[in-house]
C-alpha cells in the first residue's frame, strides 16, 4: 500500500464514526455537550448549540453547532447529521478539520466542506472540499470551480 493510498482510505474511518453515533452501531455510549439543547418535535430535529462536544472511546468531534435531523423513529433513525463552525474530528491516529460536515444517510456520503485539512501520519492533504463515498469506499477531494487547488504533502 502507497503512502497516497493510505492517507485517501483514512476519511473513511471518519465518516463511518460519525453515522454510527447516531445509528446506535455502537456499544459504548454517546455523550454531547454542548452550551444549549434544543428539540423540535414538529420538525424532527435536535440542534446543539455552542461549544458542542461529541464524544466516544476514540472518537471527538467538536462543533459550534451540530443538527441531527431524524424520521418517525426518532434519533435512531437518522435523516442528517451537520455540523457548523469549527468542525473538528480526532481519532487516535487521524484529525480532520473543515468549517462545515454535512452526512446524509440515503446517499451515504459525508461532505466536509471549506477549509479542509486532514492530517495523519501519512501527510497532510488539504483543500476546500473532502467528499466520503460509504458505500463505494471512494474519498475524494475534487478541484474547485474557482481555481482552487488539493494539496497534499506526504511524510516519511
Amino acid at each position: 500500500m502507497n503512502l497516497f493510498t493510505k492517507i485517501a482510505i483514512k476519511p473513511l474511518l471518519l465518516a463511518g464514526i460519525i453515522i454510527s453515533l447516531f445509528a446506535g452501531a455502537f456499544a459504548e455510549d454517546v455523550k454531547i455537550t454542548s452550551d444549549q439543547f434544543l428539540v423540535n418535535e414538529s420538525d424532527s430535529n435536535a440542534v446543539f448549540e455552542g461549544n458542542v462536544i461529541v464524544t466516544q472511546p476514540n472518537f471527538t468531534l467538536w462543533a459550534n453547532k451540530v443538527t441531527v435531523t431524524y424520521g418517525e423513529d426518532g434519533p435512531s433513525d437518522l435523516k442528517s447529521f451537520v455540523a457548523l463552525g469549527s468542525v473538528k474530528i480526532k481519532q487516535p491516529d487521524q484529525t480532520a478539520t473543515s468549517d462545515r460536515g454535512v452526512y446524509d444517510p440515503k446517499t451515504k456520503i459525508l461532505i466536509l466542506y471549506d477549509n479542509v485539512i486532514v492530517i495523519n501520519e501519512s501527510g497532510t492533504i488539504t483543500g476546500q472540499e473532502l467528499i466520503v463515498n460509504i458505500a463505494t469506499g471512494v474519498s475524494k477531494f475534487p478541484s474547485q470551480s474557482d481555481g482552487g487547488r488539493v494539496t497534499a504533502i506526504f511524510s516519511q
